[in-house]
């Protein structure tokens, strides 16, 4: 018995190494080929971090949009306020190349952080809204049409994303391009208040894009799976209206970005793609924040949903028991996901461990 055993996880073994090795030289091939044809994304990563998550989680997210199908031109890391970031000497650029060296030593990463990744360092402290207020108002002074219709990927530093996010994101970004495209989202409750209950109703609440056959409108995007945006959607009232808006509404931003697209008719969209995101995070910066602050997670969001009840479009309500969630998948696309994703996970699990 113990013989069998040992005969069929050898040979499980050997299967996961050779999907492992197989998939790793289709990686590199596909690196130098990003390399050598920079020009193939013009799109721009936007997003912003803290100290606590600039030594680990950050470089993890650096890491894997450095490993993307397709490269973005520039990645820029948005660290706020000034003052507090200059006093931490190891928030620079070359301590977190050396960090993201201990993901990944290889020279292609290196050259590729050289040449992509950037910081910024903003006065003022916008909060969560860092990551997409300080890139829109650049974009807004830049008068012509181009760089208004720029591409921009939202997302947080705290998942690892999986290879294709960039290229996916972006194909359906230029086929709706009037339109703010991600991969996990939410229809807002008709009384504005935030969340369900039960594992049933949240799986008909939370759309994730490895779940759907096709694109599906929703009330929310949300920046942990990332999504498109271009500055052409937004008025500055997006800033200008943030210093005005009360504390806890600043730190929930997805639903600030979202009323404001709302504002403007821009329609929010959850793509269909191969698979999902992987959660690294280890601490919980917002959280922290709410609790020190005497706020709840539920309260903020409540009270953000209720802040733009004027603008939420009326035909878009969430309704219970799945009656308007999306079509369910064909097993067979359903199992072929499930196993890409499978296999992207235990690729992360052996070179880098157990988050």
């Amino acid at each position: 018995m113990n013989i069998i055993k040992y005969f069929i996880l050898s040979s499980c073994r050997r299967l996961l190494l050779r999907i492992l090795h197989l998939y790793s030289v289709r990686r590199f091939i596909v690196f130098h080929f990003n390399y050598c044809c920079s020009q193939s994304s013009n799109i721009i990563v936007s997003l912003t971090s803290t100290p606590r998550r600039f030594q680990y989680e950050l470089p993890f997210t650096i890491h894997s949009l450095l490993t993307q199908t397709k490269l973005p031109k520039e990645i820029r890391i948005y660290l706020s306020p000034t003052s507090t970031i200059i006093k931490q000497k190891n928030l620079t650029l070359n301590h977190l190349k050396m960090y993201v060296k201990h993901v990944d030593s290889s020279i292609i990463i290196a050259k590729l952080f050289d040449e992509l990744v950037h910081i910024r360092l903003e006065e003022e402290d916008h909060g969560p809204a860092t990551k997409f207020l300080p890139i829109l108002k650049e974009f807004h002074i830049l008068t012509t049409n181009q760089f208004k219709s720029q591409a921009i990927m939202i997302c947080d530093d705290d998942h690892y994303y999986h290879p294709h996010t960039i290229s996916v994101l972006l194909k359906y970004s230029n086929e709706y391009k009037n339109s703010i495209v991600g991969l996990r989202g939410w229809r807002i409750r008709e009384d504005l208040i935030w969340g369900v209950s039960g594992a049933v109703e949240l799986g008909y609440h939370i759309i994730e894009s490895f779940r759907l056959s096709e694109i599906y409108r929703v009330g929310i995007v949300t920046a942990n799976h990332a999504y498109i945006i271009r500055p052409s959607f937004f008025d500055s009232q997006i800033y200008l209206d943030f210093k005005q808006a009360p504390d806890d509404i600043r730190h929930v931003d997805d639903i600030w970005l979202n009323g404001h697209a709302s504002k403007r008719n821009i329609t929010r969209l959850v793509i269909p793609t191969c698979c999902y995101s992987i959660s690294i995070t280890r601490t919980h910066e917002l959280e922290n924040y709410l609790i020190s602050h005497q706020i709840t997670r539920s309260s903020a969001n409540d009270h953000a949903l209720k802040w733009f009840n004027q603008t939420w479009e009326k035909d878009l309500w969430y309704r219970f028991n799945g009656q308007n969630r999306p079509k369910d998948l064909i097993w067979w696309i359903k199992i072929y996901r499930k196993w890409i994703s499978i296999i992207l996970r235990l690729k992360f699990i052996i070179y880098v461990g157990f988050i």
